[in-house]
């Protein structure tokens, strides 16, 4: 027999894996759905705590945006397939950075900071607390890995998109089963967040950039003049 069992287990595996990471995600900005009738106590939309969104940022962090390594097997890739790994991590990262980094997610934070105060999850922490994660290698002048290096890529690519991109529309066919937090993101505060945080992580590039390491060094160049072409 070939080995189309063990593709078929590698591949279920890495399912379970991201169906952990949308789980623990959607905590962040998230809200409960508790169906209650008209004569029970209690509210039917409360969101999530503030402690357990800081808890889910920092599962995301340490199991996904760290370079998952329990999830690289050479041994395993030399009798499955001929190339793919950098590119299937890169997917599985990205997608639930897109998923974080999404505008009615972010309009949730703010909505819920107006509403509950020092108690909310805020944007500007949640925001603060995703940059660190994803570039902690920074702080101690550490070489940043391939791996890390797609997915610094990716989060400056997200912020672009968070720029020059609108709300997208949800096609008239299946609007009536879709629930989403609708945003005119041109008036709300999420891009001057945004606009904040490009400014702060050029700071921290720039004075990062002499990296000992050529190709972090290189890195950092790059996103810098990504930056500067989102800002200018």
């Amino acid at each position: 027999k070939d080995y189309e069992d063990l593709e078929t287990m590698y591949g279920q595996v890495l399912s379970q894996y991201n169906r952990y990471m949308g789980h623990v995600s959607n905590n962040i900005g998230g809200i409960y759905e508790i169906y209650k009738t008209y004569d029970q106590e209690g509210a039917v939309y409360t969101h999530v705590d503030k402690e357990r969104q800081k808890e889910s940022m920092a599962f995301i962090q340490e199991q996904l945006f760290k370079t998952p390594e329990w999830l690289i097997d050479q041994e395993i890739f030399n009798r499955i397939e001929f190339d793919g790994n950098v590119e299937r991590i890169r997917g599985y990262q990205v997608r639930t950075l897109n998923n974080i980094l999404d505008f009615g997610r972010m309009n949730r934070l703010i909505e819920n900071e107006e509403v509950n105060g020092k108690e909310a999850y805020s944007l500007l922490e949640m925001m603060r607390d995703m940059r660190k994660g994803l570039f902690f290698e920074m702080a101690r002048g550490r070489k940043v890995t391939r791996y890390r290096r797609n997915l610094q890529r990716a989060y400056v690519d997200r912020l672009e998109y968070l720029m020059t991109n609108e709300q997208p529309e949800v096609p008239a066919r299946i609007r009536r089963f879709v629930k989403r937090t609708n945003v005119n993101v041109a008036q709300s505060d999420i891009r001057p967040v945004v606009r904040g945080e490009l400014r702060t992580l050029r700071t921290q590039v720039a004075r990062a950039s002499r990296n000992r390491d050529t190709m972090t060094r290189y890195h950092y160049k790059d996103l810098l003049e990504r930056i500067d072409a989102i800002l200018d």
